[in-house]
């Protein structure tokens, strides 16, 4: 659960300059001060995650998913997803796979981060998760994918999940 949190940070700035009338002989220059107040916010997001069920397959990265954006509601999915595509090792490639193979703890397929005539870094690459394939091997880096997977899915109007086309229950 993402709860979104403003911080302020306020910066008083005193200027100080001299009136430059013309004294008297019983008459000091007479300092001005000016106050400024700039106020900057930032929002920062908090992730909150409950410990994983004893029935989670891959329960140890409950934790890091949550960290990415995952929702506790999407990660008994997301559970099922890393447990079929890897068993729970980041370290997998499926060099089967067209498009490079899939790879990491997800097994994102290599055309996310493959040059392609709407994203000529690639696409992983244009939305600023990966420089190259071999990151998806990271799994906090494979997880970020994920994300910025299911993310793309439902800007488009598909199933959140339909990166993984073996899920029955896409919805």
């Amino acid at each position: 659960m993402h709860t979104p949190t403003k911080v302020a940070f306020t910066c008083i700035i005193l200027a100080t300059s001299w009136i430059a009338a013309t004294p008297s002989a019983s008459q000091a220059p007479q300092p001005v001060t000016t106050v400024v107040q700039v106020t900057t916010s930032t929002t920062t997001t908090t992730t909150t995650t409950s410990a994983p069920p004893l029935d989670a397959a891959c329960g140890r990265w409950w934790s890091l998913a949550g960290d990415v954006g995952f929702t506790l509601s999407e990660m008994p999915t997301l559970d099922r997803i890393i447990y079929r595509e890897s068993r729970c090792d980041s370290t997998q490639h499926n060099p089967k796979d067209p498009n490079g193979g899939s790879h990491g703890l997800t097994q994102i397929n290599g055309f996310w981060c493959q040059p392609s005539r709407y994203y000529p870094l690639g696409y992983l690459q244009t939305v600023g998760v990966l420089r190259d394939c071999v990151d998806l091997y990271d799994p906090m880096t494979n997880l970020r994918a994920a994300h910025a997977l299911v993310t793309y899915s439902r800007s488009v109007g598909l199933c959140s999940w339909s990166q993984w086309a073996w899920l029955e229950d896409c919805g």
